[in-house]
């Protein structure tokens, strides 16, 4: 444990070493505009800091979320800000100052760097009494000490604690710092709101559901009446990108689960609300004519599949589960979803109109059976949507296209895989004019 944290303040003059550490891949322009999603501040950020750092669509949309809340006085604590940009996009909108602690110290000097590029392009007072500490984020003391403060100081606690890579599965103990030690040594610093301290944690998107309801219970433990909501974060691929808990005063009173979905174009969608009952697949057989949808993983891994039915399909239309697991959780249903609703489009991977089941696995040596069906649907491009061996997916994607270039007017579509009493069975789907798979 380093024993005297060393503050760095958020100095242009750190521009310098900075640049030396990570250089700058987009340097600032002469004429700063306010940040935003599409116009993300110049920072500094080291490879590893690419690939663990939030991206910053998210961090502003975490950023009003947490402005909307009603916070105790005080500053916003990282015990372990990496880059500080979640950190600094917090103190920017909030307007308040931020205390973030790197046991790295050219990762604290980057961290450092960049809040104050967030505050050159959307500066405030906050920024004069911000720091950035090399130091140990689980020495409080210290820590509070070396920014020459006492008492409950801390409105807001982010943290975002590092875990082994390539995990199929993780778990509270490999967390760095621990959680219930980070709560334990900071608690005492801890500002309580009307509905308590505000703690926002970020955990592996692969906790179980048991993992899960230890850290509720770990936090309630301590503040039995605080709320508490639910987080995830998708960017699409079939897969859950983060998984949030936001608590006491940072809570959203209004929902227990929410999800925030980043495009590729920097567009985050939320849709929040109650976490519905797990779903019952039913495995019968689609037929032609129904419409077949690959929704968002984190649709139902958060429980919020039942609010996106209602937005997305007539009120009367038929709709059941084929699929909840996996990469690729299938729903299918007797009306087209509303795709022009950008807030129902966000949450599909693809969807189209079943035009034909095909018996066969899709092969290099099967395309010959497999464009029967295709052609018979005039499609010009088929995307594997189904789980196939990876070496083998490029090459049979490249045979059908390959194929189908025969056909450039034609419509796009899908083959998904589903069990069946028969066994696996594919079926080709029809995308809906003007749709774009994801």
């Amino acid at each position: 444990m380093l024993s005297s944290p060393t503050p760095i303040a958020l100095s242009p003059d750190l521009y310098g070493h900075a640049e030396v550490v990570a250089p700058l891949d987009n340097p600032p322009e002469d004429s700063l505009r306010a940040m935003s999603s599409s116009n993300p501040p110049p920072l500094h950020l080291t490879a590893d800091m690419r690939r663990l750092s939030t991206p910053w669509p998210i961090c502003l949309m975490r950023a009003e979320q947490l402005a909307e809340r009603r916070l105790a006085e005080g500053k916003v604590l990282d015990p372990a800000c990496g880059s500080g940009m979640q950190l600094f996009a917090y103190c920017a909108r909030l307007r308040r100052p931020g205390i973030g602690i790197e046991i790295d110290s050219d990762a604290a000097l980057l961290a450092a760097a960049n809040g104050r590029r967030i505050a050159d392009v959307h500066g405030d007072t906050w920024v004069d009494d911000s720091n950035v500490l090399v130091g140990d984020g689980l020495d409080a003391a210290a820590a509070i000490a070396s920014v020459r403060a006492n008492g409950r100081i801390i409105s807001v606690l982010h943290v975002d604690p590092a875990r082994p890579r390539d995990a199929q599965r993780h778990s509270l103990d490999e967390m760095e710092p621990p959680l219930s030690r980070l709560l334990s040594v900071w608690s005492p610093y801890l500002a309580e709101g009307p509905a308590g301290p505000g703690l926002i944690i970020d955990l592996s998107p692969r906790l179980s559901e048991e993992h899960m309801l230890e850290v509720e219970q770990l936090l309630h433990s301590s503040w039995p009446d605080a709320p508490l909501t639910w987080e995830w974060v998708s960017t699409g691929h079939g897969r859950i990108d983060r998984l949030t808990v936001w608590f006491g005063s940072a809570a959203d009173p209004r929902c227990d689960a929410r999800i925030l979905r980043l495009l590729a174009n920097g567009e985050v969608y939320c849709l929040g609300g109650s976490s519905d009952c797990p779903v019952a697949e039913i495995g019968a057989p689609p037929r032609e004519g129904e419409w077949l949808t690959i929704v968002d993983t984190a649709l139902v891994a958060a429980g919020l599949h039942d609010e996106w039915i209602e937005r997305a399909l007539p009120r009367k239309s038929e709709h059941r589960w084929l699929r909840s697991e996996g990469r690729r959780p299938l729903l299918l249903s007797s009306a087209e979803p509303r795709m022009h609703d950008p807030e129902v489009d966000a949450f599909v991977a693809s969807t189209g109109k079943v035009a034909g089941r095909v018996k066969r696995p899709p092969t290099v040596a099967n395309i010959d059976s497999l464009l029967v069906t295709i052609r018979s649907a005039y499609l010009s491009k088929l995307t594997l949507r189904c789980s196939l061996d990876p070496d083998e997916q490029p090459n049979i994607q490249r045979e059908l296209d390959r194929a189908m270039r025969i056909y450039p007017r034609g419509r796009r579509g899908f083959l998904v895989d589903l069990p069946t009493d028969d066994g696996i069975n594919w079926f080709v789907c029809v995308e809906p004019d003007g749709s774009t798979s994801r």
